[in-house]
């Protein structure tokens, strides 16, 4: 009976482990990681930038970041520079509510950001209105991956990192 007991509490704490995750977690499918991809690669060419590749690592670590936020308020942040949930490669966040939002709903709302973008190096001044935008067409960057979560409110999270990194103060995007 004791055995039993055991396995009923560990059975409930994995059941509710699974419901607790299944409540945000909203994996990116392979047909929105091309779209997805597909449409940083249309961006990019407009601007000579090379095209960009899809990368389960980077998708996992996206992932892991807007089941974060939203579990935790869903409020829209980025990670921290350190910690347990520092930064390791570019990232672009993108919140909605009100609808269900598409990763391409998030690409063109970062996209939206190349009116702002005036070209030369990024500096504290220009990068804050146009970053997102630069991320994306970051000419060093060659892979990217992205997470999506819904949170209890409903609203949408879609966390993108890039790998190399962009946005690096003092540099030309492409």
């Amino acid at each position: 009976m004791k055995h039993y007991l055991a396995f009923i509490a560990a059975s409930m704490l994995t059941f509710s482990a699974f419901l607790s995750q299944s409540a945000t977690a909203q994996t990116v499918s392979a047909e929105e990681a091309q779209q997805i991809v597909d449409y940083h690669n249309t961006v990019r060419k407009e601007v000579g930038a090379p095209p960009v590749e899809w990368s389960p690592e980077l998708a996992a670590f996206a992932q892991e970041w807007a089941n974060y936020i939203a579990a935790n308020g869903c409020a829209m942040q980025h990670r921290p520079s350190s910690g347990k949930w520092a930064q390791k490669y570019g990232e672009n966040v993108f919140w909605g509510a009100g609808k269900a939002y598409t990763v391409i709903d998030a690409g063109k709302m970062w996209y939206s950001e190349k009116k702002f973008w005036k070209g030369g190096k990024l500096n504290g001044k220009n990068w804050s209105k146009s970053g997102h935008y630069t991320q994306m067409v970051w000419s060093q960057t060659t892979k990217i991956g992205l997470g999506k979560a819904v949170c209890k409110n409903g609203a949408t999270i879609i966390v993108a990192n890039y790998d190399p990194r962009g946005n690096m103060m003092g540099e030309k995007p492409y």
